[in-house]
């Protein structure tokens, strides 16, 4: 059975057929099947030029002074990326900062670099998209330290801003550094400027909070904590307050802390340290690790650590966080507070049955008029005022309460 045919065209009717059909080419030609187009051409406003040019058409000339005698271009050769963002001073925010056009060009190209690549992060974020973000965006430096204490032989340190746009400023580390909308945008790098030179922390928490007698009673609540969990290992690391306050403890992860001063203790009634030692003993002695009645497992704790393991977000260290991930960046500035509803009650760390509970932020935070208020999370207490907020540490930051704890 045959299922196709085939069939040829006469050549006297090919030719005869030849000239209709190229009439009806001609007839379909472009022009006459698109639209007519309307109004006038628009220009294309987007960047065009390189980072190099569009930084030598910026007016920021210290920053530009800087750049070339430190020579940035190999660190951002070495970055591994061709895209950044970059927050460049003012000329008269290096002049409040102490510097001078001759100082710069006599300062050592190494210093510079420090200063700079503390100003540069590897990755590109528009304006459009930074407005985005509810609160603040993490945002790796160029800058690295393979030599502070506690970070020797591991990974080198790297330093972190945190970016984001509240009301009508840019905001780094939860200050307003300069107005929105002045950012200027190359193919390959966004410049925000500053209004103020940026500074690097150089204090982890345990050796700011010992430096400030304000905080002494709770270091020595840590203290007297840590110490009745000693015979508790190995899961005492869990709830071991003193390691996570340092570079060390913490593992290469940055976490918030809301520490209490001596004031705020006194108005939750313990006015000395005894207080806080005899509030200790009510809980000895200390358990074994059981399962609850939803089958986690959980961790006794003090009487204090009850109060205080909220106040650090029930942090436990990068290794213990995220499924052991480093540099967990659970950091949060007050500009950032006063709109991220969603870190209230945020979930830390998930759990499983037969292994540890979930981890949620047990602090509640509101904006108000005189700023962020806190709670803990589901007390019918009034909020607490921070009494000092955003202070940039090299594990994390700090905010101070001074009218009391956060009780169960």
């Amino acid at each position: 059975m045959t299922l196709f045919t085939s069939f040829t065209i006469p050549g006297r009717l090919l030719r005869c057929c030849l000239p209709v059909l190229l009439l009806l080419a001609m007839a379909c030609r472009k022009q006459d099947i698109e639209p007519e187009p309307v109004g006038e051409p628009v220009p294309y406003t987007g960047p065009v030029l390189g980072l190099k040019e569009t930084l030598e058409k910026s007016p920021y000339t210290y920053f530009k002074t800087a750049w070339r005698r430190a020579n940035i271009d190999t660190r951002l050769q070495d970055a591994g990326t061709a895209s950044f963002t970059i927050f460049a001073p003012t000329d008269k925010a290096f002049e409040q900062a102490g510097w001078t056009l001759e100082k710069i060009n006599q300062a050592m190209p190494e210093t510079l670099d420090s200063l700079l690549s503390f100003h540069i992060s590897a990755n590109q974020v528009h304006p459009a998209s930074l407005e985005q973000v509810t609160g603040n965006l993490a945002m790796v430096t160029l800058l690295k330290s393979a030599s502070l204490p506690g970070y020797e032989g591991a990974a080198p340190y790297e330093y972190v801003l945190y970016a984001g746009r509240y009301h009508d400023s840019l905001y780094i580390n939860g200050q307003p550094v300069s107005k929105w909308g002045q950012a200027l945008e190359s193919t390959t790098a966004t410049i925000y400027p500053a209004d103020k030179v940026l500074q690097k922390p150089t204090q982890d928490m345990l050796s700011f909070l010992q430096s400030d007698e304000r905080f002494s009673f709770y270091l020595e609540a840590c203290r007297i904590n840590d110490s009745l969990y000693l015979d508790k290992n190995p899961w005492d690391r869990e709830l071991l307050n003193m390691p996570v306050l340092s570079a060390t403890g913490s593992s290469g992860g940055q976490f918030t802390l809301i520490v209490p001063t001596n004031e705020a203790f006194r108005k939750s009634g313990f006015n000395t340290i005894a207080d806080i030692r005899q509030y200790n003993y009510k809980s000895l002695p200390i358990g074994d690790p059981d399962y609850d009645e939803q089958f986690y497992y959980r961790y006794p704790t003090t009487a204090m650590d009850s109060i205080l393991l909220p106040n650090r977000m029930d942090y436990a260290g990068a290794t213990a966080a995220h499924n052991g991930q480093r540099n967990i960046y659970q950091v949060y500035f007050s500009n950032e507070l006063m709109v991220n509803k969603g870190v209230s009650g945020m979930l830390l760390r998930p759990g499983a049955v037969y292994n540890n509970a979930p981890v949620i932020y047990r602090l509640d935070f509101s904006a108000g008029s005189g700023g962020v208020g806190v709670k803990r999370l589901g007390s019918s207490t009034a909020r607490l005022p921070l009494a000092e907020a955003n202070i940039c540490l090299l594990n994390g930051v700090v905010h101070v309460v001074n009218e009391g704890l956060f009780m169960p």
